[in-house]
């Protein structure tokens, strides 16, 4: 097929090293964003003189057929084709002849890939937003019907503290919330009119850049044509919030599995995202959640990909960027199909309440509670803690609860504990002794579905 930029060279390049540096096989996803812009591309010439109307109705015809069999799913462009980009052109001659050729005045690859990706990531990134925000939704019609099952809350994987199973869902709609404000301030670097730019050093044609910013949705245009052909700040900002967005995937999947390894887990997966053992046939495995676990290396590795594609690449434009692709789009549809996933599994998660109740027979995770109601007899905390600490201690060696110690014992450690310390070893009034704002308190809980209620409605 004829090349755009054949005309200097003699010799036919290395069949095999055209295989190499083809790139279709990846960027052929930017197929309906390069149609976008060669649309508000003919309307520009037009503008400017290069295109007669005629020719530019003929144009604007050809492409509004290549985007709308887009699609439907029926266009077939040559797969051995150099780029997407030259698949569209030679797509374009084969309908309309000549006339197509004059499509590419005034623009460069550099300037138009750099365009086409621009929009290719605003959409995905706003495909991956509502994605997270639909996970936070579920998230919190979780926590809306577990607000009563209490649980030992964990740090260092080791009981705690008492705090209800829907405090812990809240604290997972944080974590997404963080990565979701990272995307949203990604989306300022894809919404700029880079078309103008050319090659390094602009055009020289009176495009109107305003116009074609705003036939694609955009709010600015370039202040610089040489910055524009070498940056891909844009995409190493996207990855590493689609990163970040996957470390938070990791973290809650390993919540969810240490329950599993705990002999029981409060909150279960449905079963339609487990699999089983070829020899144990009693094995139930909870894959998915190892699957996204692992899948942030994924998202982390493209990232350094690009973070190591871009460091101490000169700049302007260098074939070297023809990767980014690689990272990206990798990382994009590996993360909307994890949050499709996601979503199903956090809906279908069952609440085991007989484990919930079962887990807090553990009456060290009401140590705090003792040391806080000491203080409010008038024990220093830090000698209420040591004092408590002692008799944890102790009552560990004689395995005994807490709530089993007679009061004239716990008196020898802590002299001036009462006979109303007793009340303390109860998981309802250990919430309800928490007095601030995002606590586990009852009260803070409801407040803070109510408010995601109102903020997740689409």
């Amino acid at each position: 097929m004829k090349k755009l930029w054949g005309g200097r060279f003699k010799k036919k390049a290395d069949a095999g090293f055209e295989r190499f540096s083809a790139s279709f096989i990846w960027d052929r996803r930017l197929l309906p964003y390069d149609l976008e812009i060669d649309a508000a591309h003919v309307k520009a010439l037009k503008k400017c003189g290069v295109l007669s109307a005629a020719e530019a109705s003929t144009l604007s015809a050809a492409i509004s057929d290549l985007a709308e069999k887009t699609r439907s799913g029926r266009l077939r462009l040559n797969p051995k084709a150099e780029d997407v980009h030259s698949a569209i052109q030679e797509a374009l001659r084969k309908k309309i002849g000549p006339l197509a050729d004059k499509l590419h005045t005034a623009r460069s690859r550099n300037d138009l890939v750099s365009q086409s990706t621009r929009l290719y990531c605003r959409a995905e990134c706003l495909k991956i937003i509502e994605g997270a925000r639909r996970l936070k939704l579920a998230l919190v019609r979780q926590a809306e019907d577990c607000q009563e099952v209490l649980v030992p809350g964990m740090t260092h994987l080791q009981n705690a503290q008492v705090v209800s199973q829907a405090h812990i869902f809240l604290a997972y709609v944080q974590m997404i919330e963080r990565a979701q404000f990272r995307l949203r301030t990604a989306l300022t670097l894809f919404d700029v009119c880079v078309l103008g730019s050319g090659a390094l050093a602009g055009v020289s044609y009176d495009l109107d850049q305003k116009m074609i910013a705003r036939e694609l949705g955009l709010s600015r245009i370039t202040q610089n044509s040489y910055d524009v052909s070498g940056d891909r700040d844009f995409v190493l900002n996207f990855l590493s919030s689609i990163t970040l967005l996957g470390i938070q995937f990791s973290r809650i999947a390993e919540d969810l599995l240490v329950g599993q390894a705990r002999g029981g887990a409060v909150v279960e997966l449905d079963e339609a995202f487990c699999t089983g053992s070829s020899m144990m046939p009693q094995k139930k495995n909870a894959d998915f959640l190892e699957l996204a676990r692992g899948a942030s290396a994924v998202f982390a590795a493209n990232f350094a990909g690009i973070l190591l594609l871009l460091k101490g690449l000169p700049s302007s434009y260098n074939r070297d960027l023809q990767w980014d692709k690689k990272f990206l789009f990798d990382s994009v549809e590996r993360c909307e199909e994890l949050l499709e996933i996601f979503i199903r599994v956090v809906k279908t998660l069952k609440i085991n309440r007989e484990r919930a109740r079962e887990l807090l027979k553990d009456e060290s995770i009401y140590a705090t509670d003792l040391a806080d109601y000491l203080v409010s007899k008038g024990t220093p905390f830090a000698r209420a803690h040591e004092e408590v600490g002692r008799l944890v201690s102790f009552a560990e060696a004689e395995k005994t609860p807490l709530s089993k110690i007679g009061l004239d014992l716990i008196q020898k450690f802590a002299p001036l504990a009462e006979g109303g310390v007793y009340a303390i070893f109860d998981a309802r009034h250990s919430v309800r002794m928490k007095k601030t704002a995002g606590s586990a308190h009852p009260a803070e809980v409801r407040r803070e579905i109510r408010y995601w209620k109102r903020k997740l409605k689409k």
